[in-house]
């Protein structure tokens, strides 16, 4: 239903919008949701313009002559603002005929079907006698892991040791971590969730991540939350600031050197968002620190050299650094502040206001997981949420010029 670029709304003559969508006004902007479809689209004010016009039930041609004289623009300006607006709507499968009319079934990820092999191919769990065992505690999840080698909870609490707990009562999570001794010599590890195969760790040096993102993992599943965001999170004054960002972009060592200026700390990689209260509760894992960082984040962390080395699932070589205690926070905050960090090694550091739809959908891709389906009742919440929250994109080279420009940003009146 789209049109291509050289193509002209005069082409378009049938487009209209799919029935069942939603609009929700954002600043002078306009959020797009299809319940239908699950379907969730930003549009700027100009966008907006053109799509508040066809719900109107103005023609695709008609609108833009109407954007033309209404924006000063000319005919052909207004025809390519139109042509770009329909075709980011039929991609998204907003317009009648231009997509599914549901969502199409999740296809598992290269990794996802790699984890499930791997779990296929595990022995089922046999009984064993612990020579070790530890309690922890992430988020409502008090988990008892039970070792079956002294050196497989040393490892593991090189990463989650910071989460220890003197619990006693009933655990509602049993990771249970066997070991094998393979012809290679090296100490080889099965780890079972509740009795269930979960991974393997062919060495030593692959566990503690493995059993870190088992607990993490069954902690975040047992939360209730709205947005699971891959964000760091910092929080100063009983309110909170949101990082988020892919793999790569800097978002680790920024959290990190804002906790080390006095911020305190939430967590360097998991943002939940709470379901009604919108408030963000402490994910505080270790922060990872990958191979390539070391020599910058030793400046934070001095103990960084002589902590144990690990193997991730991708092969990253990394090291975890245990938050320290007194910058943990404790409670949930509300998000005042959304930075969205972008570490450029050759570009000035400079930190940019960014519209809240804008902002909205950059979010929306760092989003790893929604706990409920998406309503016109918690769309309108979303929306109404991130309304309140000041937004920027902090490109930076420079990690002290990109924490000056945070406290420059908090501490405006």
């Amino acid at each position: 239903m789209g049109g291509t670029a050289e193509q002209s709304v005069a082409e378009m003559p049938g487009v209209t919008l799919r029935p069942d969508l939603a609009f929700f006004p954002l600043d002078g902007d306009l959020v797009v949701f299809s319940p239908v479809s699950q379907t969730l689209v930003a549009l700027n004010a100009t966008a907006a313009l053109i799509v508040r016009k066809l719900h109107e039930g103005v023609a695709a041609k008609a609108v833009a002559a109407e954007i033309a004289r209404e924006l000063n623009a000319t005919a052909d300006e207004a025809d390519g603002w139109v042509v770009a607006a329909l075709d980011s709507l039929a991609a998204q499968g907003l317009l009648t005929g231009g997509g599914p009319a549901a969502p199409a079934p999740a296809v598992p990820s290269a990794r996802e079907e790699a984890v499930a092999q791997r779990r296929a191919k595990m022995p089922p769990l046999q009984a064993f006698e612990p020579r070790a065992e530890g309690r922890y505690r992430l988020l409502g999840t008090h988990a008892l892991i039970r070792y079956a080698h002294r050196a497989q909870k040393r490892m593991v609490d090189a990463v989650i040791g910071h989460l220890g707990s003197d619990e006693a009562g009933e655990p509602n999570l049993i990771i249970d971590v066997q070991a094998e001794f393979p012809e290679d010599g090296h100490l080889s590890s099965n780890i079972y969730c509740d009795g269930k195969p979960e991974a393997q760790a062919a060495k030593l040096s692959g566990l503690g991540p493995q059993v870190k993102s088992a607990l993490w993992t069954n902690a975040i599943n047992a939360h209730d939350f709205l947005l699971d965001l891959h964000a760091g999170v910092v929080g100063k004054e009983g309110r909170c600031i949101l990082l988020p960002a892919a793999a790569g972009s800097g978002k680790s060592s920024l959290t990190a050197a804002l906790a080390h200026k006095g911020f305190g700390y939430y967590s360097d990689e998991v943002a939940l968002i709470e379901r009604g209260s919108f408030q963000v509760p402490p994910v505080p894992l270790a922060v990872c620190v990958k191979e390539t960082g070391w020599d910058l984040m030793s400046r934070y962390f001095p103990e960084l050299s002589s902590l144990p080395i690990h193997q991730r699932d991708d092969r990253k070589i990394v090291r975890y650094v245990p938050p320290r205690a007194a910058s943990v926070q404790k409670s949930p905050a509300l998000v005042s502040h959304i930075f969205f960090p972008l570490y450029r090694k050759d570009q000035p550091t400079r930190l940019e206001p960014l519209s809240r739809v804008a902002a909205f959908a950059r979010l929306m891709d760092q989003c790893l997981a929604l706990r409920q389906r998406l309503d016109h009742g918690n769309v309108q919440e979303l929306v109404r949420w991130i309304a309140g929250i000041d937004c920027y994109a902090l490109t930076f080279s420079s990690l002290d010029e990109a924490v000056a420009c945070i406290e420059g940003v908090l501490a405006a009146p």
